[in-house]
């Protein structure tokens, strides 16, 4: 991060810095406040939510020169930190916060466009936003009340992540419930005017302001990737599902060219770095896909710098993110398949150093997969996902391979270096079931020869790497490859 500061705004923020916002380590651990602290956060706090209401309420810009109107950042420091009180949420059910935000988004510029993620501004008044929205979508299906007697638990309050995390958890959980094992008729409260309380009424959304906020987030998307991988617990479920309903419902006129596209850029580039599995939202999710392979600009490979990120972010979710945090699940061989689906597309060229590390944390969580009775037979949910990150690993070979700057022989032979050390053969010996035994009634065997025999086929045979190739290949796994009479 930057230490250079605008008036305004804050911090400039251009880097990332390894660090999470809700550190799964830490989320849990309890804030010691004061009195007089908590006093002062529910004074501010509740002036900063009426500042947002009146300004999404209005149909003026905010005006930074008004002390009367203006959020500044430390009433959005102090509204963040308002959040660790249950108290807050009661007032959250505000769709005009919303648009408040959106305004206050759309009018952070650098060099000359929006840039809302830049600054430390633009950080803690989209957390507010996602946390409004996240809220709303609960208050929408009826299960706030129920959500919140469990959040107002002693064990959950005063947490340093606040609620933000477990409310972002528990609403992707909602989506699934109430938008798709109901039907998806329930986008139709979205843009209904709803009694949010007892003195004013209005939708949830206005279908523009999401369009607004889309254009925003992809104008600013190198920024928004960092915004996202260092705030990995908010899944961004709420946003990105009410964009994909927005995005389904919008016709594709010219006046909306920007929109579409956007959107698509913005949904792949997050199913890379927000945890949650998207693919629950089935054929809305598969239509985002189909639609998205129909604009080549959304499937362009991202640059150096990004790459790096999005693949440093995989790695993360298969093991810190994984062992430590109980805000997600535990990570399997299917979902390192379904992200490594959507990274390997759009990863650019040289962050090759990092695909060393990329294999090791992904053999690693193939064999937790694996029975720990070695006489137990891989079931069948086990081995398809591992067949489909062995063809990720051939395709990913192949791209190095065809590497002419000089830099691919080193990377190719400390890849070789991370199947060997990974035990990748035993991994395949592991998966194959003995021919004619119950356990290949459906013709496993054959399906991992297969998949063995092209993922060598895709393996450098020359210089180092080719020698480091020929010793993992000569063991008694080669030996079934080359004597196929032997399994036939």
């Amino acid at each position: 991060m930057s230490d250079s500061t605008h008036p305004h705004w804050g911090r400039i923020i251009d880097d990332y810095d390894g660090t999470y916002i809700y550190d799964p380590k830490t989320a849990r651990e309890k804030v010691s406040l004061s009195q007089q602290d908590m006093d002062a956060f529910h004074t501010v706090g509740a002036d900063t939510i009426n500042k947002l209401h009146v300004l999404g309420e209005s149909s003026a810009d905010p005006d930074w020169n008004d002390p009367s109107s203006c959020v500044t950042l430390s009433m959005f420091k102090s509204l963040v930190a308002y959040t660790a009180f249950p108290c807050l949420l009661l007032k959250l059910a505000d769709p005009f916060v919303i648009r408040g935000c959106i305004k206050l988004l759309k009018s952070i510029t650098r060099f000359g466009r929006p840039s809302p993620f830049s600054y430390e501004y633009g950080y803690l008044c989209f957390r507010i936003l996602l946390l409004v929205l996240d809220y709303c979508f609960s208050f929408v299906t009826q299960e706030h009340e129920s959500w919140l007697r469990n959040a107002v638990k002693p064990k959950n309050q005063l947490l340093k992540g606040g609620y933000a995390p477990m409310l972002s958890s528990n609403v992707s959980e909602l989506i699934v419930k109430h938008f798709f094992n109901k039907g998806s008729d329930y986008y139709a409260h979205f843009t209904k005017p709803l009694p949010w309380t007892d003195w004013y009424t209005t939708p949830l959304i206005q279908p523009q302001d999401i369009r607004n906020l889309t254009q925003i987030i992809d104008q600013d998307r190198k920024h928004f990737l960092i915004f996202s991988r260092s705030n990995y617990s908010l899944r961004l479920s709420a946003l990105l599902f009410t964009m994909l309903q927005v995005m389904y419902r919008t016709p594709p006129t010219p006046e909306h060219d920007q929109f579409i596209p956007g959107f698509l850029r913005v949904y792949m580039r997050n199913l890379l770095i927000t945890p949650g599995d998207h693919s629950r939202w089935g054929w809305q999710h598969d239509f985002v896909i189909q639609v998205a392979g129909e604009y080549e600009s959304t499937g362009q490979p991202l640059d150096a710098e990004d790459s790096k990120l999005v693949i440093r972010a995989y790695t993360d979710r298969l093991t810190i993110l994984s062992d430590s945090s109980s805000l997600h699940s535990k990570a399997t061989s299917s979902l390192a398949a379904e992200l490594l689906q959507y990274v390997l597309p759009l990863v650019g060229d040289d962050c090759d150093s990092l695909v060393p590390s990329l294999l090791r944390v992904t053999i690693k969580c193939m064999w937790k997969d694996m029975p720990n009775d070695a006489e137990e037979p891989v079931p069948a949910e086990v081995i398809d996902p591992c067949l489909e990150l062995f063809e990720h690993f051939k395709n990913l070979f192949e791209t190095l391979g065809k590497r002419t700057d000089g830099t691919g022989a080193s990377t190719l032979a400390a890849a070789v270096q991370a199947l060997i050390d990974e035990n990748i053969n035993g991994l395949f010996e592991r998966l194959i079931p003995d021919m004619g035994s119950p356990g290949d009634e459906d013709g496993t065997a054959s399906a991992v020869m297969e998949a063995l025999l092209d993922f060598l086929e895709a393996l450098p045979r020359e210089g180092l790497a080719g020698a480091l190739v020929a010793r993992m290949t000569a063991n008694n796994l080669t030996s079934l490859v080359n004597n196929p009479g032997a399994w036939h």
